[in-house]
């Protein structure tokens, strides 16, 4: 007596629904459903209504994290990039230009003031430095014999100066 255990044993012994649906399972093209353990699956539909699934395995590469292409790159609906019209294009252009001759204005005009501020600075040192000097009290020398007989730090103290208006160069001694 030949004894049988359930889901063991050849395919000729399994029940004629199982057989169909086996059958339909290899003849019918599968869609790609679910996935087990990360793996994507097959399914199909029964013959009762159900829909079953069928584990795909482990691919030969051994890279199952990977998902199988269902369609060719060249059929994959692809996004249209972006595009602005040409009228947003040249307003853009016409920002960005304005933008810039702004900018530009402001250097500019930052520039000047420094160069007001540093030519100002320049004539109150101008100023400063003549005042300096009218408001000094000088001694001409007169006999320049006194020169020769004069000491290394007296000679460094010496310096040529215009006194008065009159525009002649005399020596004189701070």
């Amino acid at each position: 007596m030949d004894v049988q255990l359930e889901g063991k044993g050849d395919p000729s012994s399994e029940e004629n629904g199982d057989q169909e649906t086996a059958r339909k399972a290899r003849d019918q093209p599968s869609t790609r459903g679910g996935s087990v353990g990360g793996v994507p699956a097959q399914t199909y539909e029964a013959v009762d209504g159900t829909t079953v699934v069928i584990p795909r395995g482990k691919p030969k590469s051994g890279k199952f994290w990977k998902t199988v292409r269902s369609e060719r790159h060249s059929n994959i609906k692809k996004d249209k990039p972006l595009r602005t019209t040409w009228n947003k294009k040249m307003q853009q252009r016409a920002e960005k230009q304005s933008i810039k001759s702004f900018e530009k204005e402001l250097k500019e005009l930052k520039q000047k003031q420094l160069e007001e501020k540093r030519k100002r600075q320049e004539e109150h040192k101008k100023h400063k430095l003549e005042n300096e000097r009218k408001s000094e009290i000088v001694q001409p020398i007169k006999n320049t014999a006194k020169i020769k007989r004069m000491k290394k730090k007296q000679l460094r103290q010496i310096q040529k100066r215009d006194t008065g208006n009159i525009g002649r160069v005399v020596n004189e001694v701070k």
